[in-house]
């Protein structure tokens, strides 16, 4: 049903205002969001979270092998986690803003004091949260890919993420269920925290669609033990929101140019090849395409795999379904047309369709937020710095909009 919803709404979504959903009446400098699509995105973040505490309670068995916790136990630990980030948020908000206040007022008074203003003060608090998060959580992820138990190659050699199968897989590695403990806690928050705290910007919209997705994947990935490849998905994103945290936090501060450092120029540079490098390449490649539609069904439906006894009786051959015989996994013969076309839904491959269409949205919104970046640059090109360029793309007003 959600997943339903959500593709109506993004045929709805991508007809309102442009693709993101948000308008700025002339001279207002205020984002105006259609009620009915706030309305809808809302009303499916309610059903999310339903759904996810209600899974917990009613569903025992619906946490991984491995899990540490029973279900009522994980309801609680989640609960418990969501409650605490709103004071750990207004701590980390309240001492990054006063700190760049400081900040703004002395070391950059040559700039004029940038964040002088209700607004831009509001938005850097925002983001200092956001980088907070990314990094603590980017550590947290690349201890449990390089160094927990001596790493694991879940981003370089995709038959990891499905041997054995994941209805067979014990990940016992209690940092990976304290990462997806921790994840879900903060997307439910940060999705609460967009919708009714902060300030909003031209991709609001799309930035709601994205936490509504990321929640989705979250519970997905977890209840179908698809863990693994979760862990990696988790460390391209947060990993590379690092640097656009950056950039953000330098642009409002107005570090630009000789007097700023260059800061801006040097954290916009970087994200344009740190996202290239994580969100265009190894994201489709490694993940979308070796990962899920075309790895997951090379590794979890070739000859002798766990459940695919009866379909190879029937099929009166193990070759039936895109394997070649002699063929080794990840050689590059597998042939995914046949594979669809002899098996599109099995019971070994539970939330493939699901899981695969949601992270191809991702990668589409990848897509729009790195021809926004370009279309940027553009802009400055052209004679336009990257401050003002960036508070007419996405911010949604000037900072010298009359606030206050």
């Amino acid at each position: 049903l959600c997943i339903g919803s959500f593709a109506r709404f993004c045929r709805c979504a991508l007809s309102l205002g442009g693709c993101s959903g948000a308008a700025m009446p002339k001279g207002t400098g205020r984002i105006v969001i259609d009620p009915f699509t706030n309305g809808l995105l809302t009303t499916l973040f309610g059903l999310e979270v339903v759904a996810v505490f209600a899974v917990l309670l009613a569903l025992p068995g619906a946490l991984p092998a491995g899990c540490p916790l029973t279900g009522p136990q994980a309801f609680a630990a989640l609960a418990v986690t969501c409650l605490a980030l709103f004071p750990l948020i207004g701590l980390v908000k309240l001492i990054a803003g006063h700190a760049c206040a400081l900040l703004s007022r002395t070391a950059l008074a040559h700039l004029g004091d940038p964040v002088a203003k209700v607004k831009t003060r509001n938005k850097l608090r925002d983001q200092s949260w956001q980088l907070t998060i990314h990094s603590a959580m980017t550590a947290l992820e690349a201890y449990i890919l390089f160094v927990d138990g001596g790493g694991e190659h879940w981003l370089d050699d995709y038959r990891s993420l499905w041997t054995p199968h994941p209805h067979q897989q014990v990940n016992s590695k209690r940092s990976v269920h304290l990462l997806y403990l921790l994840q879900m806690a903060i997307w439910i928050v940060t999705c609460a925290s967009h919708r009714f705290l902060e300030e909003r910007h031209k991709d609001y919209v799309m930035m709601y669609v994205h936490h509504l997705v990321t929640i989705a994947l979250f519970a997905l990935s977890y209840g179908f033990n698809f863990v693994r490849i979760g862990t990696a998905v988790i460390f391209l994103h947060d990993s590379s929101d690092i640097v656009i945290d950056l950039l953000k936090m330098a642009n409002y501060l107005k570090l630009e140019g000789r007097r700023g450092g260059f800061l801006v120029e040097g954290t916009f540079a970087a994200t344009l090849g740190v996202w290239a490098y994580t969100r265009l390449y190894l994201y489709p490649v490694r993940i979308v395409w070796q990962g899920v539609w075309y790895g997951s069904r090379e590794v979890v439906t070739a000859p002798g795999a766990y459940g695919m006894d009866g379909f190879t009786a029937a099929a009166g051959s193990p070759f039936t379904r895109g394997h070649s015989p002699g063929a080794k996994l990840g050689d590059g013969s597998f042939d995914l047309w046949a594979n669809l076309r002899a098996l599109p839904t099995h019971a070994t491959l539970p939330g493939y369709w699901a899981c695969g269409s949601l992270l191809t949205a991702l990668l589409v919104m990848h897509v729009i937020w790195y021809m926004l970046l370009w279309r940027l640059l553009f802009r400055s090109v052209l004679g336009q710095t990257l401050h003002d360029g960036g508070a007419d793309e996405y911010e949604g007003g000037s900072d010298d909009d009359h606030e206050d």
